[in-house]
């Protein structure tokens, strides 16, 4: 024991007086060869990873943060760091300073220690940084697969816990500070034709797994979606399906507050990678001419755009298209005619999805999102109405909205389509009721695609009762059963009824009025009838 302790001291001695006397060029030329001599002995090689190099963030040390407080709740470890932001969906944990874990890859142990201090000087801010420490003989598998390893896996728990935000473009930028997407719609919620819905969600999966396939054909890892179709269809809810499918941030353009080609090419460079850039209404927000259309677009409108037609088309596939990975594209309208068939061809876009209104596919998925079943006694009756009557599907969503109970907000919804149907068609009458009423007065009808079980096979209104006056027989026989004016009935003719005391104008007039009155009578019977046909049902289904 006492030769240790002489032997410390002498070194002890030895260090202090090469301190003291020799100079420090050559202590530290001493130190050096000391510590590689040492080296040869030491079977371990550490890596350092800085939160900062060269006053760029180092993604390695992002990386391993991320990779390794994955783990921290699974291991035992003194003391761990726990915090949980807006920006994210779940918590995050990190190692407090000064403390260690062994990760295993590949049944080898990897030795992380993680370190922090405050740097000297005026403006002290905090260094970080984590030592990794492994056998010198995995150094090769550490920086091949390891490492690499950690940057996917940081970049996949990245994209899982990031929540979707909304960017806007204000005065030529993005705005700095996005609005976070709470938009609870799903493709599970999603009320939508089957097939397309499955399709859809195909399609996207598939390009997300195909980043390497598109590297080896030599194309830009991006995609584009058309969506058209009627208004109040679903465009806006299929774009926040998609975002929260894909965990994508979304960036809202409007092309008319966009001041030239060069600011919409800086807000496409500026938008991150794997994102969704949608231009709504693209045929409303900026006019630009269809060329195939044969139809010349109006001087003032020239004069307003301040994006033309080929600085979008650069900004959908142009060389600036290339800088960026997994960027979706999608455009929406209501009339796909109205846009330049340059804009739609495959690599704009390349997937044309049609949104009609609520099909009976959609109707049966909101029933069991919002009544829980599958089937009822009434479905065919919705079935039938569904082809007739222009809804969308989140009208018919609000009318099941109404009441829990499956039956009372069935029959709601179709009592609500009825009255709709009729509202349709009230400008309109049915081809039985063009003949009957040609024959009653003898002057046209317009024809309807609703169909009424009154005045058929020739049946005379005169029962349904006019407060109007009857029309003057002389002036209606100059008129025939098609609605086409008399060859022989001039401008004498009318001199001709003037002069024997009839007003032509005042008799037109009345005809008009008791026209009106037969369309009433007839819109009062048809509620009658859908009321008679509810009942029926009813006493059909208790059967």
């Amino acid at each position: 024991m006492n030769s240790v302790w002489a032997l410390l001291a002498s070194i002890a001695l030895i260090r202090t007086t090469l301190s003291n006397y020799l100079p420090e060029k050559l202590r530290l030329y001493i130190s050096a060869r000391f510590e590689e001599w040492t080296r040869r002995f030491n079977t371990d090689e550490t890596m350092v990873f800085k939160d900062y190099q060269s006053s760029k963030m180092n993604q390695l040390f992002q990386a391993a943060n991320l990779y390794l407080g994955e783990s921290l709740p699974t291991i035992s470890i003194p003391c761990v760091t726990v915090e949980k932001t807006e920006n994210v969906r779940n918590l995050t944990f990190s190692m407090e300073k000064n403390t260690e874990m062994i990760d295993v890859y590949e049944n080898i142990p990897m030795k992380w220690k993680y370190f922090s201090e405050y740097s000297q000087g005026m403006s002290k801010h905090e260094i970080r940084w984590y030592e990794l420490s492994f056998h010198k003989e995995y150094k090769s598998l550490v920086t091949k697969c390891y490492l690499p390893y950690i940057l996917e896996r940081a970049n996949k728990i990245k994209e899982r816990n990031r929540v979707v935000q909304l960017h806007t473009a204000a005065h030529d930028f993005w705005t700095p500070k996005p609005v976070i997407i709470q938009h609870p719609m799903t493709f599970e919620t999603l009320a939508m034709d089957g097939n397309l819905k499955k399709e859809l969600v195909e399609d996207l999966d598939r390009f997300m797994n195909s980043k390497e396939y598109y590297q080896q054909i030599g194309k830009v890892w991006k995609r584009g979606y058309l969506l058209y179709g009627p208004p109040g269809t679903g465009k806006s809810s299929l774009i926040a399906a998609m975002a929260n499918h894909l965990n994508f941030d979304i960036y809202n353009l409007n092309l008319s507050a966009v001041s030239s080609d060069f600011v919409l090419q800086n807000l496409l460079l500026s938008t991150a990678n794997r994102s969704i850039l949608v231009i709504e209404d693209i045929d409303c927000s900026i006019k630009f001419q269809n060329r195939e259309s044969g139809i010349e677009q109006p001087i003032k409108y020239q004069q307003q755009n301040k994006v033309t037609l080929s600085g979008l088309l650069n900004f959908f596939d142009g060389i600036l298209s290339c800088c960026g990975e997994g960027k979706i594209l999608v455009a929406t309208t209501n009339y796909k005619d109205r846009i330049d068939p340059a804009l739609l061809r495959a690599g704009r876009m390349d997937m044309h999805i049609y949104l009609t209104y609520c099909t009976f596919s959609a109707f049966k998925q909101l029933a069991l999102r919002y009544l829980e079943i599958s089937d009822h006694s009434l479905f065919h009756h919705i079935q039938k109405l569904l082809p007739k009557v222009k809804v969308s599907p989140a009208e018919v969503a609000g009318e099941l909205m109404k009441t829990r109970d499956p039956k009372a907000s069935i029959e709601g919804l179709i009592k609500h389509l009825e009255e709709k149907l009729i509202a349709d068609g009230n400008s309109e009458v049915s081809p039985k009721h063009h003949s009957s009423l040609s024959q009653t007065s003898n002057c046209q009808v317009h024809e309807s695609s609703i169909s009424l079980p009154l005045a058929c096979n020739g049946a005379s209104m005169d029962n349904v009762k006019s407060s109007g006056p009857k029309p003057d027989v002389s002036v209606k026989s100059k008129l025939t059963a098609d609605g086409e004016g008399d060859n022989n009935f001039e401008k004498t003719d009318l001199v001709r009824d003037r002069s024997s005391g009839h007003n032509i104008l005042q008799v037109i007039e009345d005809m008009e009025k008791e026209l009106l009155s037969y369309k009433e009578a007839i819109i009062a019977l048809q509620k009658k009838l859908c009321r008679t046909l509810n009942k029926l049902a009813e006493i059909k289904a208790t059967i």
